[in-house]
């Protein structure tokens, strides 16, 4: 049986590997009204059309797009290694986190806050390489990698506390730590993506998916229905609120099915991962009664 701290550390060592890859990353700029940076217009529409609009299938497409002109970006290859991560392309994922951090390295003395935050994705994704390819017993051999996390994004937080792309991240983080912590105040954990973060349709997400894990879904409707107002063609966010009305129950299962036909009604966008976990969910909510294809 493992030891209480030992389970803790792969408990949190996954938390973040989660976070680095699976988790929605950065725009340009959809964070800052003031001091915006220039990322490029193609990762800009890469990133909105996985994120904004729930369009995976022409998401991945215009990554391959954005490479070709903007391959300085770190954003661009945290998007891609997300994508492999998807697939379970753990080598094309270590590959692009790679990339990352060297473009990340480029911008140091240039722009310190956004070289820090993406060194920091960086070893998040070689820790999800370790652990992903050699199971949780390698995690003392990644938590040093987890440590680098927290050590670079301090230093992003010293050079400002309040930036939204920092604190989208980071509240990430904060919220997934939060899930796997028992003793963790969920409050406290929410606090970054809560006053900080934007894009809207992102920061709601997470505090949505904090609160359904938490099992509090009134408090997960109520911020659902904020991060669908702000992205109201994602089926993501469409598959999250059937969730959470089913976790509610009664009255508000046929109206969950709902969601989840909404959702299943743009399949062919989808991650097949994803999509498939949706119409399984749809079926268990249905009594196994099959769902729109």
């Amino acid at each position: 049986m493992k030891r209480p701290l030992q389970f803790i550390s792969s408990s949190l060592l996954a938390v973040l590997v989660t976070a680095a890859t699976a988790m929605p990353s950065f725009a340009a700029d959809p964070f800052r009204t003031n001091n915006a940076r220039a990322i490029g217009g193609e990762t800009q529409k890469a990133f909105e059309l996985m994120f904004k609009e729930g369009n995976y299938v022409e998401a991945v497409k215009q990554l391959d797009v954005a490479v070709r002109t903007e391959a300085s970006e770190p954003l661009l290859f945290a998007l891609r290694a997300s994508t492999f991560y998807a697939k379970e392309d753990y080598l094309g994922m270590q590959v692009a986190g790679k990339r990352v951090r060297s473009n990340a390295e480029a911008l140091k003395g240039k722009d310190d806050l956004r070289a820090y935050l993406y060194i920091a994705v960086s070893d998040l994704i070689e820790a999800g390489y370790i652990v992903k390819t050699d199971g949780l017993s390698s995690a003392a051999r990644a938590l040093p990698l987890v440590q680098n996390v927290f050590d670079n994004i301090k230093k992003a937080q010293d050079i400002d506390p309040n930036d939204p792309e920092l604190n989208l991240i980071k509240g990430y983080i904060d919220m997934l730590i939060a899930s796997v912590l028992p003793m963790s105040d969920l409050e406290t954990a929410l606090a970054s993506l809560r006053q900080y973060a934007a894009p809207d349709y992102l920061k709601w997400r997470g505090i949505a998916l904090a609160y359904r894990d938490a099992r509090k879904p009134e408090l997960a409707l109520d911020a659902i229905n904020k991060a669908i107002a702000s992205a109201p063609n994602n089926p993501e966010l469409n598959y999250l609120k059937g969730q959470v009305l089913w976790m509610q129950g009664g009255s508000s299962v046929p109206i969950a099915k709902k969601q989840f036909e909404i959702a299943l009604s743009k399949a062919k966008q989808m991650n097949p991962s994803l999509l498939a976990e949706i119409r399984d969910q749809c079926r268990n909510l249905s009594g196994g009664v099959s769902c729109p294809e």
